[in-house]
């Protein structure tokens, strides 16, 4: 989407045509390929990570797309630059890693005079926000609010429910030793592997396989590939991308002493997509003047609605803001005419005689 007052800059959307004044910011993967049908034959400066850029570089080279390290402005976590802008305007931009991962970003952008912010852009769930909170040049950044916060909406009626991972990770170990069976998860290109984190955190420690394009993809984001290693006896969940015929090779060599059952993505009850709660705590943090949902790429410029538990942030924001900008005067005196003067006795002046004899 494009903020209507910058135009130039396009969060999360990677324009079908070439345009040298545009600037794309990636805060996130999830969903990319449905806006890469056809790819671009020439894309446009992009910003984001160093892990981010590699995941996409690998992805478009399996489809042959014409894209190098030279079409991305990498940018470090939480460190700001400055952005020259058309017709001479300048703007300090800084994104910031919300997640375990380096695959969740913040956009934070504001006047270069500093301030309050232009905008904040969060477009997925950020499970790691407390790392963010002991930046601080992430909290110098935010604590004057911000003018316009956009977040992604489409979860908030839902209702919240607390995910126990280790409660997960035992009821799937469970099934696996009962049954004689191996688990097979197959994810979207993006998004999950947070997902995936929060399992290798678990009892599964050394039971989850990545395999094929997902593993090389993961590798972007995390060194910590240990707790994925594992030998065919103790593997209870092979781990790929949807429709990838290598890994599907690679699990039908390595499992052929025991079956293979499919493990449905929604009984794990996890998304990309911020739940009531993440909403909550992106607006209580930001201090919006305006909520504004975003307009993702297929949602045909539908904008959603802001609920109404997110309304009261915002509310309450303004309201103080007004307040405070209401001048503080003294109280009138009861009884007192309104253009009243107080005349002062002066006392009267004595001069000294020059004249008289002094020693």
């Amino acid at each position: 989407m494009r903020p209507k007052e910058h135009s130039e800059l396009s969060f999360d959307v990677i324009p079908k045509l070439y345009d040298a004044n545009i600037k794309v910011f990636l805060t996130s993967l999830f969903r990319v390929e449905e806006q890469l049908q056809p790819l671009p034959r020439k894309f446009c400066r992009m910003y984001t990570t160093e892990p981010l850029a590699h995941q996409l570089l690998d992805y478009l080279a399996s489809r042959g797309g014409q894209l190098s390290m030279q079409n991305f402005h990498l940018v470090e976590d939480c460190q700001p630059f400055e952005l020259q802008l058309s017709f001479g305007r300048k703007v300090e931009v800084m994104l910031c890693n919300g997640s375990h991962l380096n695959n969740s970003l913040i956009l934070l952008i504001r006047r270069p005079q500093g301030g309050r912010l232009l905008y904040c852009y969060s477009a997925v769930r950020m499970d790691n926000l407390g790392r963010l909170l002991g930046n601080p040049v992430f909290n110098s950044w935010i604590s004057r609010g911000t003018e316009r916060l956009y977040l992604n909406l489409s979860s908030g009626d839902e209702p919240f429910e607390h995910l126990d991972f280790e409660e997960m990770a035992k009821q799937i170990q469970k099934d696996c030793i009962q049954n004689n069976h191996v688990l097979e998860l197959m994810l979207p290109h993006f998004g999950y592997e947070e997902l995936i984190w929060n399992l290798g955190h678990t009892r599964l420690y050394g039971q989850i396989r990545l395999m094929g394009t997902f593993g090389q993809s993961y590798k972007h984001l995390s060194s910590d590939l240990n707790r994925f290693q594992c030998d065919n006896n103790s593997v209870k969940i092979n781990v790929s991308m949807i429709l990838d015929c290598e890994a599907a090779l690679e699990a039908l060599h390595t499992d052929s002493e025991s079956r293979t059952v499919t493990l449905p993505l929604h009984q794990l009850k996890w998304t990309p997509l911020p739940t009531r709660m993440h909403l909550r705590q992106m607006c209580s943090l930001l201090r919006p003047q305006h909520i504004d949902g975003i307009v993702t790429f297929h949602s045909a410029g539908n904008i959603p609605q802001v609920p109404e538990f997110l309304r009261c942030f915002k509310e309450a924001f303004v309201e103080k803001s007004q307040k405070l900008k209401v001048p503080q005067t003294s109280p009138k005196k009861v009884g007192a005419p309104a253009n009243s003067y107080r005349v002062l006795k002066k006392n009267p002046i004595t001069f000294a005689d020059d004249g008289s004899e002094s020693d």
